[in-house]
């Protein structure tokens, strides 16, 4: 349970944050800190047990079978060497920053914001490094670009769009995480991260391991900033200095290097790997340190350093060895030290001094002495000068690039590039040190010493870089551990020491460090030079505001397609991707593998048949020459029924009930919406009815060809004979297709009620936009005359069938796991009977309360999720539990088919409501919902009729068709006069009634 409790402290830690500054202000730190640190200790206290070779787990069955028997997808924790090394240096560097923090922020209300968001970023990267199933791997990554972004956004304008770039590339290298694991899961046949590194299937696969390997090689770079996706990380520093020292040292930027390393245990011989990590590492090695040197802003020089850095451990895991994956692992922890303690310390110098341009600050080295020594045993450290652990591991790495399989020439312009890097790695450290500290324009005489509280944590991750330099021996066995971890299996014995004899990464050593020494004499001349200087034609911004426009013209061009009211050109792409595909699949392709066709039988099988199909032509043909949109409607709805009846021959009678209850709704709905439109379909010319139709036959002809096609199959799948057999035993349910819905498949399901949810969302809001014309209001003529009288006889009708309706709703509902029904189609079953009540009324009437429609959507999906967790009792989220109550049998199942009938039934009341619901005039759906009346009446038709109820329900507004002319000009004159602009002479009122 350690691993729980750690991820757990640092949950806690994130909801007691707004509480800890509301009470402590900016000193929250301090006690946010001590939360990391017991998580630290609690996991330090674990490691010898994790060397040891028993790694710690928790694991917690999310969804049972989801990729075959026994493959479940799980809240899985994992913690082996490899991802304690990376949790503990998440929470030590986090807790030093914290307590960094609580001196650096300025007091005030703010502080609430950046240290939720900053715990929060911990805990991401904890959940990250800890994460045993690829699912929640993949949610800690999101939820790591997602603190990012926020953490960059908090800082103001300055950084708005450093965060949206921050969010597009990290999100790109979310897309390309997300393939990669998903052709792993399949491939692997398992969600488990272990069983993916253990699988056997990636020797067999070559071309798909070196697919995955780029896949999940980009990723890293993306959130690792290598190049081209490098310039994010700089933009960064809009953010506080804190935010800058964690992101750099030990989160985001650590974050591709964990699962660089990761991978690497299938990938580090696939050779497309090691190319494409050796290149891109050492190149953006290269390049970011010709951009730090080019730098004045401090913050921006120590940036382009961090992609620097993470040029050079890309480049070594590239490499793919024991000793190199040794050495990623000691720079990882030496970049983390020395970067963190610069980022704090620059933050202390701009703090003092106000500027961290170093044109405009001063001789600062007897100002701030504390300081100044800290930052040149940092800058020392980074530069990798003996004896600091900077050196240490930057030899590792140089040991690691002479065993490249590059070939020799390839490993001599590897070592070549390698020591140009390193040189510029001395200059820029040198010019953060000189710029500081010496070399400054101007003398700044109010400038003194920063409080310990500031200094002293931002100093001690530097200074650790003496001590655990010549202390480096005790990092053998967890680094020969970790190394085990990724490279098993293997026996690989890591020994750091600082002295290893004359070699060759020496003798580059030396050089750089006698040729940057003599440099430094002429610093000046060599710093201006390099920050006059343009090294590339375009900047990453540049590119990737370029490929906005780009992706922008395309996308307006693609909504283009839809950005219309006329919904043929809606139809049009449709029917033509139809068509498309339909050719393709019947034509270019060999059809369905092992499908044996079946000797047709001859003549008509079942007289019966010709029935739905004559209905449906009769109906089609009919679609076709008539221009009455009426009409139209009323066809459409025979064509469904026709479907239903072929359906219903077919030996499917719950699916013919569906289909014929969405046909009758359907038909409302577009009733609802034509009653606003000109009674006739307008003329369409020559060239487009030539064109439809040529279109129309084109797409009969492919649905003709992909049903003989279909036809072909007449035996049963082994699924679906799996489900006849095994369905009923496993569920004690004979509908199988009920049970398919909401056991088997119930994650489908799911998905399918949130979409319905959302519908109901997006239908309030569309009609929100739209201009309002119920009949109330008089601009339309009501296409059915006098709507009171007409609706007489189905309002007598209504008050028999309703009752009927709901009854039969509510035993539909209950038989559906073992007899025809289930809660989808109950649910039709009573939104049918709003729908008959809505017809019924002689006007525009909601059916139910304004806000019930929201809550029953809401309702239904909340039920919905909270039943998939009570099977977390037994297997796994929606897992259906069964048992008996008073000798019936029940399943939880029962709850979800509940969640599907309430968000059903608020959806389709959503649409009577929204589109046939009163209104009144003017004013929109969501203005109508949040409507409070201030005088306790409500107007019948105001501005038209001018009457007024009390009622607590909206009045039946009178239909302009049965109110007598003096009424409604009396109502018109009325609102003109109000509004003072129209006289009575140009309403048309004359003689005294109409006055």
């Amino acid at each position: 349970m350690e691993l729980a409790a750690v991820v757990v402290i640092a949950a806690l830690a994130v909801a007691l944050a707004p509480v800890g500054v509301r009470v402590f202000d900016r000193a929250a730190g301090w006690p946010l800190a001590g939360l990391l640190a017991i998580a630290a200790v609690i996991l330090a206290r674990a490691l010898p047990e994790i060397i040891s070779g028993e790694p710690l787990t928790y694991r917690l069955v999310w969804a049972k079978d989801v990729l075959g028997p026994g493959a479940d997808v799980a809240l899985s924790l994992h913690a082996d060497t490899l991802s304690a090394l990376f949790g503990l240096l998440a929470l030590v560097i986090g807790a030093v920053v914290f307590v960094y923090s609580a001196a650096y922020l300025p007091k005030g209300r703010s502080n609430t914001s950046f240290y939720t968001l900053m715990t929060a970023f911990t805990a991401s990267i904890l959940l990250l490094v800890f994460a045993g199933d690829v699912l929640v791997l993949f949610v800690a990554w999101e939820l790591v670009s997602l603190a990012s972004f926020m953490l960059i956004a908090r800082s103001g304008s300055s950084g708005e769009a450093g965060a949206q770039r921050t969010l597009i590339l990290t999100f790109f290298g979310g897309l390309t995480l997300l393939a990669a694991l998903a052709i792993a899961a399949v491939t692997a046949g398992s969600t488990d991260l272990n069983e993916i590194l253990a699988s056997p299937a990636w020797e067999n696969n070559p071309q798909l391991t070196a697919l995955v390997a780029v896949l999940v090689a980009v990723s890293a770079f993306t959130k690792s900033a290598q190049f081209p996706f490098h310039f994010w990380l700089p933009e960064a520093m809009a953010a506080a200095t804190p935010v800058s020292a964690f992101l750099h040292a030990a989160a985001v930027v650590k974050a591709g290097v964990y699962v660089l390393l990761r991978f690497s245990t299938i990938f580090a011989d696939v050779t497309a790997w090691n190319l494409l990590l050796v290149i891109v590492g050492m190149g953006t090695a290269f390049v970011s340190a010709l951009f730090a040197i080019q730098k004045t802003d401090l913050k921006h020089l120590t940036a382009y350093s961090t992609v620097s850095h993470l040029g050079w451990i890309v480049a070594t895991i590239g490499i793919g060895t024991p000793v190199a994956l040794t050495a990623a692992l000691v720079h990882t922890l030496a970049h983390a030290l020395f970067k963190s303690s610069l980022f704090m310390l620059i933050g202390v110098v701009d703090h003092e001094a106000g500027s961290r341009d170093i044109r405009r600050l001063g001789p600062l080295w007897r100002k701030m002495p504390c300081t100044f020594v800290a930052t040149v045993i940092a800058a020392l450290s980074m530069a990798a000068v003996p004896p600091l652990f900077g050196f240490l591991s930057k030899e590792s790495m140089l040991t690691a690039f002479t065993d490249a399989p590059l070939g020799s020439v390839g490993t001599a312009v590897l070592l070549a590039v390698a020591g140009v890097a390193a040189l510029l790695t001395f200059l820029y450290s040198a010019k953060i040190v000189f710029g500081t500290f010496f070399d400054g324009p101007r003398p700044l005489p109010n400038v003194h010493e920063a409080p310990v509280s500031l200094w002293l944590p931002a100093a001690l991750p530097g200074v650790m870089s003496i001590p655990l330099a010549f202390a480096a021996p005790v990092l053998d066995t967890p680094f020969s551990a970790a190394v085990n971890d990724i490279a098993a299996p293997t026996d690989h014995h890591v020994h750091l020491a600082l002295w290893h004899g004359i070699t060759t990464p020496l003798l580059i050593t030396v050089a750089v460090l006698v040729v940057g020494t003599l440099a430094l004499f002429a610093r000046r001349r060599i710093f201006a030079a390099a920050e006059s200087r343009d090294l590339l034609p375009a900047t990453g911004n540049d590119v990737l505001h370029g490929l906005n426009r780009f992706f922008s013209r395309c996308g307006r061009w693609l909504a283009g397609m839809a950005d219309t009211l006329n919904p043929s050109r809606h139809v049009l792409w449709i029917v033509v991707l139809i068509i498309a595909l339909g050719t393709v699949t019947t034509f270019a392709t060999s059809g369905i593998d092992g499908v044996t066709p079946a000797p047709r039988a001859e003549g008509l099988e079942h007289p019966l048949d010709l029935v739905p199909l004559l209905l449906i032509a009769a109906s089609v043909a009919g679609l076709a020459f008539s221009r009455s949109r009426l009409t139209g409607a009323v066809l459409i709805g025979t064509v469904g029924v026709g479907m239903s009846l072929q359906m219903l021959l077919l030996g499917a009678p719950d699916v013919a009930l569906t289909q014929f209850l969405v046909e009758a709704l359907t038909v409302i709905v577009i009733m609802l919406v034509i009653r606003h439109q000109p009674i006739h379909f307008p003329t369409v010319a020559p060239r487009r009815k030539l064109v439809a139709g040529i279109l129309a036959v084109a797409a009969g002809l492919t649905a003709f060809a992909g049903t003989v096609a279909l036809l072909g199959r007449r035996d049963r799948s082994e699924l679906a004979m799996w489900y006849l057999d095994n369905a009923p035993d496993v569920t004690g349910g004979s509908n199988i297709v009920a049970v398919i819905i909401v056991e088997f498949r119930g994650f489908d399901t799911l998905g399918e009620l949130s979409v319905l949810g959302m519908g109901a969302v997006v239908l309030a809001a569309l009609v929100s936009t739209m201009p309002r014309y119920p009949f109330s209001r008089g601009l339309h003529p009501a296409p059915f005359g006098q709507s009171q009288l007409n609706s007489l006889p189905l309002r007598k009708v209504t008050v028999l069938v309703i009752p009927v309706l709901m009854v039969l709703s509510v035993l539909i509902f209950f038989r559906g796991h073992t007899a025809p029904g289930g809660g989808f189609v109950a649910a039709l079953v009573l939104a049918t009977a709003f729908g008959l009540s809505y017809m019924s009324k002689g006007s525009d009437r909601p059916v139910v309360g304004r806000t019930v429609p929201l809550w029953l959507t809401g309702i239904g999906i909340i039920v919905a999720i909270a039943s998939g967790f009570l099977g977390l009792i037994e297997g796994g989220f929606l897992y259906a539990l069964h048992g008996e109550i008073l000798g019936e049998h029940l399943t939880t199942s029962l709850i979800f088919d509940g969640g599907i009938y309430l968000t059903v039934l608020g959806m389709l009341t959503m649409a009577i409501n929204a589109l046939g619901g009163y209104l009144r005039p003017g004013v929109s759906y969501l203005e109508d919902l949040n409507y409070v009346r201030g005088d306790g009446e409500k107007s019948l038709v105001p501005g038209l009729v001018g009457t007024t109820e009390t009622d607590e329900d909206y009045p039946e507004p009178i239909n302009p068709a049965d109110a007598p002319r003096s009424v409604l000009a009396r109502g018109r004159a009325k609102a003109a006069s109000a509004s003072g602009s129209t006289p009575a002479s140009e309403l048309g009122l004359h003689g005294k009634e109409d006055a």
